[in-house]
């Protein structure tokens, strides 16, 4: 079966290239459209054939220059030039399936995929139900959010809360297949850090944006007991994807900064096992979640967590047994449930031993294939 999946932005280089990989590995003939990132697994061979398609010219003018004046204009119009260069490429390729993975821009988007509908069956992961959870990089973006299913043969999500919350919204139930998120695998093992050391670490691992709440983060962080933060870190590890030095002043504020490792760059492959490794704790203070890549990609490593009580971490964790649950916006309650693991290493311990046993039963990326290849199936 030929696929043709789209992924512009390159949102989720890992996922797309996991599901890329698991889809080759069954027979499909696939090609991935996307856009330069700095996932390194794409440096090597794949099984799959990916096309650096979109915005060409807006990455050689801003190279290393992201925040310059005019690029997301400049990137806007070069988006909707290439999505009809795609349209022609798809025409021209007659594939059997178009998987769409995300809409940048859904208020242009729609019209192009319209017209991808006449060409060959539209499948599309919604990964947000909640396009850019409110936080876009431009307010056109947030446009047309509810209209960009309509295209669309049939609807993939991650999670049961995530279908129920389509259903909410009138689309038939037969519309929308569950295929789960698989484990994103980074090479490498990860060093033991863990409860080994004098001093702990808290780790935050993903890109930085506002529903994230890296200011509960720090909240709590503070609120722990005197001689808990003396001998604890806080790391927080990714892109920005917002204004950081509210937060940085917020850190300074409560009394922190001395205490808080700012490492704000995309972490290269290699070195995401270390980065968990020296971890003791994993925690997402998240308030809106579908399913979380950067909590398929912890629990690997085995290390207890503490995230929000939302769909795509309630889903999957189990209160009390993985790590501890709490209310979304609430530094006491994350405070304690960090201090409870930090300060019991044989409970972090039972933790990280039952989260290996959950990562087991986690579907293999040949699983998660099989399952999305049941769902072009039954749209050709």
């Amino acid at each position: 079966m030929k696929i043709s999946m789209l992924d512009p932005s390159a949102f989720t280089p890992p996922y797309d290239h996991h599901l890329c990989e698991g889809l080759a590995t069954i027979g499909c003939d696939l090609s991935l459209y996307t856009t330069r990132s700095d996932f390194n697994e794409w440096d090597n061979d794949t099984t799959y054939d990916r096309v650096e398609f979109f915005y060409r010219r807006t990455n050689v003018l801003y190279k290393n220059r992201d925040r310059l004046p005019g690029r997301i204009a400049v990137k806007g119009l070069e988006h909707v030039a290439d999505m009809m260069r795609f349209v022609r490429e798809v025409q021209s390729l007659d594939p059997d399936v178009v998987h769409v993975q995300w809409a940048p821009v859904p208020v242009v988007d729609r019209w192009f995929f319209s017209a991808l509908a006449k060409v060959a069956p539209l499948v599309f992961t919604v990964h947000d139900t909640t396009p850019f959870h409110g936080a876009s990089t431009s307010r056109l973006q947030l446009l047309g959010g509810d209209a960009i299913y309509e295209p669309f043969d049939h609807l993939i999500v991650h999670t049961e809360s995530s279908k129920n919350e389509l259903i909410d919204r009138g689309i038939s139930p037969d519309d929308v297949s569950i295929v789960p998120h698989g484990v994103l695998e980074y090479p490498g093992a990860a060093t033991d850090g863990g409860m080994n050391g004098d001093n702990r670490t808290i780790l935050f691992f993903g890109t930085i944006k506002p529903y994230k709440n890296i200011d509960t983060l720090l909240e709590a962080f503070a609120a722990l007991p005197a001689e808990a933060r003396e001998t604890t870190n806080l790391h927080i590890a990714g892109t920005p994807k917002m204004d950081i030095e509210p937060l940085r002043h917020r850190a300074a504020d409560l009394g922190i900064d001395s205490s808080v490792r700012w490492d704000l760059r995309f972490v290269p492959d290699a070195e995401v096992p270390t980065l968990f490794g020296a971890a003791d704790l994993v925690v997402f203070p998240y308030d809106d979640i579908d399913q979380s890549g950067a909590l398929l990609t912890a629990l690997q490593y085995e290390t207890p967590i503490v995230a929000t009580d939302i769909a795509g971490f309630a889903e999957v964790l189990t209160d009390g047994k993985h790590g501890f649950l709490i209310p979304p916006d609430a530094p006491k309650e994350l405070a304690n449930a960090v201090h409870r693991v930090l300060t019991d290493p044989d409970l972090a311990s039972r933790m990280s031993e039952n989260i290996g046993d959950l990562t087991d039963t986690i579907p293999s990326w040949i699983e998660i294939a099989d399952r999305t290849s049941d769902v072009y199936q039954a749209v050709v």
